[in-house]
């Protein structure tokens, strides 16, 4: 019963987020996310092929574009809650789907 209610809260959520953003969703940028993630992401992910320092703590963008489950959509979700692996963020939704975008394309 609280897997059910889990999962509801999740797709509850989930359609929230895609709800809230509207055609934003749709109309995520790449180029713009990949200018946000240099910004806000790269001290810690490589962020694009050119880069060649980061932590290895993080896991590089273009591993987390190959991930079979990957999804733009759920990892901006994700990032709009903070994490404890991660510092707390200050992107608008439309820049977190931008960056999601952004890593979509590093497959």
């Amino acid at each position: 019963m609280l897997r059910d209610r889990m999962s509801c809260t999740l797709l509850v959520g989930g359609c929230a987020f895609g709800v809230a953003l509207g055609s934003s969703a749709l109309a995520a940028e790449a180029d713009n996310g990949k200018t946000l993630a240099n910004r806000w992401c790269s001290s810690c992910h490589v962020v694009d092929r050119e880069q060649k320092l980061a932590t290895d703590q993080a896991p590089p963008f273009a591993s987390l574009a190959k991930v079979p489950a990957f999804d733009a959509n759920k990892l901006a979700f994700l990032l709009l809650k903070p994490h404890p692996n991660m510092p707390t963020l200050s992107l608008s939704r439309a820049e977190i789907a931008d960056i999601a975008e952004y890593i979509a394309t590093q497959k």
